[in-house]
């Protein structure tokens, strides 16, 4: 198993500074946050992102996966709206160009809610055709996208792993897979065996956070009520070998560093633990 951070918590940090700063806390993986002042679009040219994939590098670091902004953000897979779709499938185009760019493997794709007035069924199935069309866009190039459930307080349309994979079969695509959060799985109530055992070899990453079991809090691990010491020992008993990437909230952007240290020691504690 390997560390990763999340760089969404550094969103008062510029993209190379954030990235200076993922390095200087001694974890081999970055995962970074698409959004504003990160990668959002083409606010970096490639040859900038170039010169940030080769800052990491050269740091014995590695860009995980892209992840773009849908939280509060204008983007929705799912909108009724065709402009807004086609305006969001442009995004996750541009998102896909920045993560090869940066060498990520892969691309998350974050469910939304449906719209007041909106079917929950209708914004699945617009969501459904949306990631069939990112998952033809991708093909033929080196990366995996990545679904994201979450809880019921951010989306009702992808609460559960059971969620992601039922659009995983009825799509069919070898380059679609799955990114689990414990946060969100200790909201869910998903036991990590039981997670496992569905998901199987679609699952691409784990995003670590905590919370009290009652509201997602994106809080520094063992913090809440997670159970971390199980959730390693079963990974580590399932030969899990993928990267732990640390999502905090937005609670620690005022102090990123302090609360990452702290985290990230946490983990790796339960990580050497035999």
């Amino acid at each position: 198993m390997k560390l990763s951070i999340v760089s969404s918590v550094f969103v008062n940090f510029a993209l190379p500074d954030a990235a200076r700063s993922v390095c200087d806390l001694g974890v081999p993986g970055m995962d970074i946050w698409a959004g504003r002042p990160h990668a959002y679009r083409q606010d970096y040219s490639p040859a900038q992102l170039r010169d940030i994939r080769r800052l990491l590098e050269d740091r014995g670091v590695h860009a995980v996966s892209l992840m773009p902004a849908f939280f509060r953000y204008p983007h929705s897979l799912s909108n009724p709206n065709p402009l807004v779709r086609q305006d969001t499938l442009d995004y996750m185009r541009a998102c896909m160009d920045n993560a090869i760019t940066l060498g990520a493997g892969i691309l998350l794709i974050v469910p939304g809610f449906s719209l007041h007035g909106q079917a929950v069924e209708d914004a699945r199935a617009r969501l459904t055709e949306s990631i069939d069309l990112v998952c033809q866009a991708a093909e033929g190039y080196p990366i995996k996208l990545g679904i994201e459930p979450a809880n019921a307080s951010v989306t009702d349309l992808i609460v559960t792993a059971d969620d992601a994979m039922h659009i995983i079969h009825a799509l069919g695509h070898d380059n679609l897979g799955v990114v689990m959060d414990t946060g969100h799985m200790h909201l869910n109530r998903e036991r990590i065996e039981d997670v496992l055992a569905l998901v199987g070899d679609r699952l691409l990453q784990f995003h670590v956070n905590d919370n009290d079991g009652q509201r997602q809090q994106n809080a520094i691990p063992g913090e809440g009520t997670c159970d971390f010491t199980h959730f390693i020992d079963v990974l580590r008993a399932r030969a899990y070998n993928g990267f732990l990437s640390i999502e905090l909230g937005y609670d620690y952007t005022r102090d990123p560093i302090t609360a990452l240290g702290k985290s990230a020691a946490y983990m790796r504690r339960l990580i050497e633990t035999p």
